[in-house]
């Protein structure tokens, strides 16, 4: 018996010991509103990993009752971490279980924000790119004239000019390797697909390139008229004007 008392002190200690050195919770006496104020200091401080580890952990404290908060707070510390998927995660959660909070409204801003996070350099595979101008196209619409809906906006744009570069430079990289119908196909894009964009009267400009390389004197003609027309105050237009091509 005397053994068996012993070994039962032994195993209290050792766990007390273990919640000591950081095995246990991570803030031990605390309240839940404590918890989310540490966490809400934390994340104006610029503090991520602090500020994830007690939005994650209020959220699974019973007596909470902020959890729509306490998720996009969560949101916005992976997003300040460049944990853009983790990010993306958190704001889709907030939209699903609580569509009707106000906080649902800068959820949906983030993951406009986190998708365009994971756009990455126009060289690379641009599917995050075409997801973040979908969803910030989306939210623009949604809440046009707000702050939000303006910020969407402007993302959107960003990633449409990024697109629309990505698709420039592809249709260079053919032109000026003589694949002629390639290159006209991804520069007719830029115009047709992205015609907002600052790459549009330069995609126009190098189809009159190559029409010129195979002779077709006809569409020289008319993507001249179009680009005048449609781009009379860009640079690719008053370089045309001044002979450049």
């Amino acid at each position: 018996m005397k053994a068996y008392r012993y070994w039962a002190h032994a195993l209290v200690v050792s766990g007390l010991v273990s919640g000591a050195c950081g095995g246990g919770l991570p803030y031990p006496g605390v309240t839940a509103d404590e918890v989310f104020n540490i966490g809400r200091q934390a994340l104006q401080d610029e503090n991520w990993n602090e500020a994830i580890k007690a939005f994650d952990h209020v959220l699974i404290m019973s007596d909470f009752a902020r959890s729509a908060e306490a998720r996009y707070y969560l949101g916005q510390s992976h997003f300040g971490s460049e944990h853009f998927i983790e990010a993306r995660s958190e704001y889709q959660r907030v939209m699903e279980r609580w569509p009707a909070d106000t906080i649902a409204v800068p959820a949906a801003l983030g993951v406009c924000r986190s998708l365009a996070g994971l756009s990455p350099i126009t060289q690379r595979d641009q599917g995050f790119t075409r997801q973040a101008r979908l969803s910030c196209r989306q939210v623009a619409a949604d809440h046009a004239g707000t702050l939000v809906g303006l910020r969407a906006a402007e993302i959107s744009d960003e990633m449409m000019e990024k697109l629309a570069e990505r698709d420039y430079d592809t249709g260079l990289h053919y032109l000026k390797r003589g694949l002629i119908d390639s290159a006209l196909l991804y520069l007719e894009d830029v115009f047709e697909e992205y015609p907002e964009s600052q790459w549009a009267p330069w995609a126009l400009y190098q189809m009159i390139e190559g029409f010129g390389r195979i002779q077709y004197v006809r569409d020289i003609e008319t993507t001249r008229a179009l680009l005048l027309e449609a781009y009379p105050e860009s640079e690719a237009a008053k370089l045309l004007e001044n002979g450049g091509s």
